[in-house]
């Protein structure tokens, strides 16, 4: 007979179209390679609302299920929750439909519970009564990308708050990493932040495919693909529009950066007359990757593991990353991506590889061999076996 597991996720996993959907259908598709009878129950936000019958297709034996909410945040509910002692970001994934189905099953009646990060231990007590096992995945230190994006702020009320949020939100997983039988963690640099919580915390990478590379790179041109709505990508992006494009442009005239992505914010405004292009959301990411040279990925606030720099290794296109945007797989050095750690090392190293298209073809290619030997499905199934029973 077969174990029955039980996912519970804040989106659905397909189709994959930002780091961390692209996250949970790996693990997915890892499970998947084991005999178990798995059941996914996701929320479906009206912010990345995905039809359900997208997963089934990809999926036909999964049990999917959806929920569909609305947890935009808002001002009123954001002032609220002040009179409360839950992190914000959290209390908006507490969806009553989902409570009520998971008060439906009986106790035990799954082998295990899989809480897809951190927001979906809002369903804590539910997922320990009905599962034998729970097990929180870790996409991030989640209250350290809050405590960056606070250090980052300029206006001194919202950096106040986000430090309130970042105060809460590790009190919160502290006290969930205390109370789950494990935690799989997709970087080893959380795997040490959670170590110092729990003995149960173990390094289970996120899986990555081979994909096709490009035959070739194009000269002075670089792009950015990612989700445009979470606020380290948009933080990343203006920094490097404002500190980092212009002085490219003044040694490279010609050179053009492209950006595509889903949901910028309204007020998100793209300079004009700099050779930069907005594509908006892309049909095929692999072929906007392929057609617009070098992948630059200005993080400055962020946790976890880059899925971004992994999928771009696994398809063979090159990279330039601040330390955040590779923490967890490159480090300043690397042979397989440039990584940069002040302004003026961003500029000289994208200025000289958007001009040597040869160079950077082969640095894809060599990211790409060595991602496939750290980061493929087969050593993920055996961190998983070796931890898991």
């Amino acid at each position: 007979m077969k174990n029955k597991v039980l996912i519970l996720s804040n989106k659905l996993p397909y189709p994959s179209d930002d780091g961390s959907s692209i996250a949970m259908a790996r693990l997915l598709e890892t499970l998947l390679m084991k005999e178990l009878d798995l059941h996914y129950f996701a929320i479906n936000t009206d912010k990345h609302y995905k039809d359900v019958e997208i997963s089934l297709a990809h999926q036909p034996t999964v049990n999917f299920e959806a929920f569909e909410w609305n947890t935009s945040p808002k001002a009123s509910t954001a002032l609220g929750n002040l009179t409360t002692s839950l992190p914000y970001h959290v209390s908006r994934f507490y969806i009553p439909t989902l409570i009520k189905r998971l008060d439906a099953f009986e106790t035990d009646s799954f082998h295990t519970v899989i809480l897809e990060g951190a927001f979906m231990g809002m369903y804590l007590k539910e997922a320990r009564r009905i599962g034998k096992q729970t097990i929180l995945r870790a996409h991030n230190v989640e209250h350290e990308i809050w405590q960056r994006l606070a250090e980052n702020a300029q206006n001194p009320l919202k950096q106040w708050y986000l430090k309130l949020q970042s105060r809460r939100l590790q009190g919160f997983e502290s006290q969930l990493s205390n109370a789950v039988d494990q935690i799989w963690c997709i970087s080893e640099k959380d795997q040490q932040w959670f170590k110092s919580i729990t003995s149960a915390a173990s390094l289970i990478p996120t899986a990555v495919t081979p994909q096709p590379g490009p035959e070739s790179i194009h000269a002075l041109r670089c792009h950015h693909l990612g989700a445009l709505d979470w606020a380290p990508s948009i933080q990343g992006l203006k920094w490097f529009m404002t500190e980092i494009w212009p002085q490219v442009l003044q040694l490279v005239p010609q050179a053009e950066f492209h950006i595509a992505g889903n949901n910028p914010p309204e007020n998100f405004q793209f300079p004009k007359q700099q050779n930069i292009f907005f594509h908006g959301r892309v049909e095929d990411a692999t072929a906007f990757t392929h057609n617009h040279g070098i992948s630059v990925i200005p993080l400055l606030a962020g946790s976890g593991i880059r899925i971004k720099i992994l999928q771009n290794s696994a398809s063979a296109v090159p990279s330039i990353s601040t330390a955040i945007g590779a923490e967890g797989i490159y480090t300043k050095g690397s042979k397989q991506a440039v990584i940069v750690e002040t302004s003026a090392e961003f500029v000289e190293a994208l200025v000289d590889l958007i001009q040597k298209p040869e160079h950077a073809l082969a640095l894809g290619q060599t990211a790409q061999e060595d991602i496939l030997n750290r980061f493929g499905m087969q050593p993920t199934l055996h961190c998983i076996e070796k931890v898991w029973s």
